[in-house]
């Protein structure tokens, strides 16, 4: 199990532990008769409407606060996404629409005004959101107080469906200023990253690129970082897909060798990508003998097997790879290739033809080494649409 995997479960399981404490003691001191006016099954639904209002309250509020911070930091609000509805720019127009997104209860994507890459500032835009909880925690607790120091019943529901809403928003702060990755990036984490001024760049360089991507511009230049973090390992993966394209390998494999070597700077995701993408450089470009030196020699059983999990399309290229050349097993590229589709369809449109060539070309491979498995059925194609 990765790193990031466990400290999600300790967060999630701290965040349970939390909500029983705060039902056991809290909602069970209120629902004592005289300090409310419901019971039974009515109760129950005030609980869970206070919940559900907290939920969406609070959603709301956190992304209030991201888009005011990008804002203040100078940068373009590209969509703001609240619980799976995400409102987007489309030209000078507002969209609406239903997306998922990297967080605990929403996204929303920016990036650097024109011209800004080196100057727009992330701390408001990831700091924002722990200020605004915080300032809702007092509004709670000062409202709360007020409330509930009334011999009305009434007035007391009110002062504990106000801090149900307060413990919800304290359970999404206390995720939000995680300083470690977990199952999505907190900006806890990224706040503990921008404090280098290297990361700071790559940081408003990655949004840069990433937004250049999703809008299908080609021949995107993108900056090489030297120094390997997070953001500078997936800002370099950038570049090492430009030069596949242009099969540029021996340039590619130096920057894979950087990130390769910082295991203990990145995280599992992006270290295991850049060790498929090494794989299929290989794989590809020497013979047999050649790869099967570096793949016994410098990747690991738990390695192959984190690329065999890993739905993406640099690691399907290599397990299928690994899968037909050197363990000859036609079932492992089955599942490789049952996975492609998948894969592809969260490729960005601009990477989507670079992609294919790459693809085939390493199921080409397959196929010529072992031409009774009937695999040529599951070359891509781009779509016309």
């Amino acid at each position: 199990m990765k790193k990031e995997d466990i400290t999600g479960l300790i967060v999630y399981l701290i965040i349970i532990v939390l909500a029983i404490v705060f039902g056991l003691t809290v909602l069970q001191a209120h629902a004592k008769p005289g300090e409310t006016t419901l019971t039974g099954f009515a109760y129950v639904m005030y609980i869970i409407g206070s919940v559900l209002g907290g939920a969406i309250f609070n959603s709301i509020l956190f992304e209030v606060a991201h888009v005011l911070g990008a804002k203040i930091g100078k940068y373009v609000i590209l969509s703001v996404n609240i619980l799976g509805l995400c409102f987007y720019k489309a030209g000078e127009k507002t969209k609406f629409k239903f997306a998922s997104f990297d967080g605990l209860t929403g996204e929303t994507k920016i990036v650097p005004k024109e011209g800004m890459v080196e100057k727009a500032n992330p701390y408001p835009y990831l700091f924002f959101g722990s200020l605004f909880f915080a300032v809702e925690a007092v509004a709670v607790m000062v409202t709360f107080s007020i409330l509930n120091g009334t011999n009305d019943p009434a007035m007391k529901d009110v002062a504990y469906a106000l801090l149900t809403i307060g413990a919800i928003g304290l359970v999404v702060l206390l995720y939000n200023i995680i300083p470690m990755r977990v199952d999505s990036i907190t900006d806890g984490y990224r706040l503990t990253m921008v404090s280098n001024p290297k990361n700071r760049l790559a940081f408003n360089e990655l949004l840069r690129v990433q937004y250049e991507v999703e809008q299908g511009n080609a021949d995107i230049e993108v900056r090489v970082f030297e120094e390997i973090t997070d953001f500078t390992a997936d800002l370099n993966l950038n570049h090492v897909y430009a030069l596949l394209d242009k099969k540029s390998y021996k340039e590619a494999e130096e920057i894979l060798d950087k990130i390769i070597s910082a295991k203990a700077n990145i995280s599992a995701k992006v270290y295991i990508r850049a060790v498929a993408q090494k794989v299929y450089i290989n794989l590809i470009t020497k013979s047999i003998e050649e790869s099967r030196e570096y793949y016994d020699k410098e990747v690991p059983v738990a390695e192959r097997r984190e690329i065999s999990n890993d739905v993406s399309m640099a690691s399907i290229r290599a397990y299928l790879l690994m899968s037909g050349l050197l363990d000859k097993s036609r079932s492992e590229c089955i599942i490789a290739l049952n996975n492609v589709y998948r894969a592809f369809k969260h490729t960005p449109k601009n990477r989507q033809k670079t992609e294919v060539a790459l693809f085939n070309e390493a199921l080409d491979k397959v196929v010529a080494a072992h031409p009774d498995w009937e695999l040529e059925g599951y070359k891509l194609q781009i779509s016309e649409k």
